[in-house]
């Protein structure tokens, strides 16, 4: 499926899932090389730049959580000239599609542009892309506010799946912004050159940088409070689980001294005391009362428990 917004005398062209037709038709029309065509065909698993004198081709993922849980990287080609600007994925965006549906509607109601030539559209773009990562980011901070309820609440066990979970996202979005650092940085360079756009694209060149760094920061302040989050919880469990191995250890006291007492006249021997008396059973348990009373004051004292 292929989409197109023009304005000002710009083109935006997006092909989502292209067929082999769709795709060799718009790469004609913008007279793209064939090389750019079968990068494009093929899934990329790593950023890329390549600079041609009329065009620079781009390679990024951008990261996006699963409705399963986790999260999954999403490939976006990018092919910007100095008055149009492609982009070719194979699988639903959500941002992109929120987009298109922005321009459709400037488009509709003939609204004027915030900015003229591909400088602004290619600024628009990867702004929106980011702030889409933002978003996400921030839904996962609710999570981590639940999280935190949670643990105090005295469910650290079941904490301990969940902040799996989210560690799982917030450690894909951190890796694939980090990668996004020198072929971002490489691409606004050569958009910037004297060949290409020029000084007159410095500007939108920061605004992108400082796009990526924003939600790069945001995503490690994040990981940062989780793990915060995940020692804590490490911390109550190991003390919950200290204190039922102490209340264990505690009941084995009490009941030492009817085990030894228990050892003692089970013993056959003639010369146990009391062993033949009619009250032995009342004299047998109240000695054993006695020893675990004594074992309590001694734990009350030393605040045992």
């Amino acid at each position: 499926m292929v989409k197109r917004h023009g304005k000002n005398g710009v083109t935006w062209v997006d092909m989502e899932a292209p067929t082999r037709e769709e795709l060799r038709a718009v790469m004609n029309e913008f007279d793209i090389g064939e090389r750019i065509e079968e990068e494009i065909v093929s899934p990329t698993p790593y950023p890329l730049v390549l600079c041609s004198p009329s065009y620079i081709y781009l390679i990024l993922h951008f990261p996006a959580t699963n409705p399963q849980g986790g999260a999954k990287n999403q490939e976006i080609d990018f092919i910007v000239g100095k008055d149009f600007l492609i982009t070719a994925r194979y699988e639903v965006i959500d941002a992109i599609h929120s987009l298109h549906r922005v321009f459709e509607a400037e488009e509709m109601l003939d609204l004027p542009s915030k900015g003229d030539g591909a400088h602004y559209l290619i600024e628009r773009v990867l702004r929106h892309l980011y702030g889409a990562i933002r978003d996400q980011a921030e839904q996962t901070a609710r999570a981590m506010d639940r999280i935190e309820e949670e643990i105090f609440a005295g469910k650290e066990h079941e904490m301990v799946y969940t902040i799996s979970l989210v560690g799982r996202v917030l450690l894909r979005f951190d890796t694939t912004l980090s990668r996004h650092q020198e072929p971002l940085k490489a691409f606004l360079e050569a958009l910037a050159s004297p060949t290409f756009f020029g000084k007159s694209f410095n500007m939108h060149a920061a605004h992108i940088q400082a796009e990526h760094d924003h939600t790069a920061a945001l995503v490690g302040t994040y990981r940062a409070v989780l793990i915060e989050l995940r020692s804590t919880n490490e911390s109550l469990l190991s003390a919950s689980q200290n204190e039922i191995v102490k209340r264990l250890t505690i009941m084995s006291f009490f009941a030492l001294p009817l085990t030894v007492l228990a050892s003692i006249f089970g013993m056959n021997n003639n010369y146990l005391p009391f062993i033949d008396s009619p009250h032995f059973i009342w004299l047998f348990l109240l000695v054993t009362g006695i020893l675990i009373i004594i074992l309590l004051s001694y734990f009350k004292h030393r605040k045992w428990f």
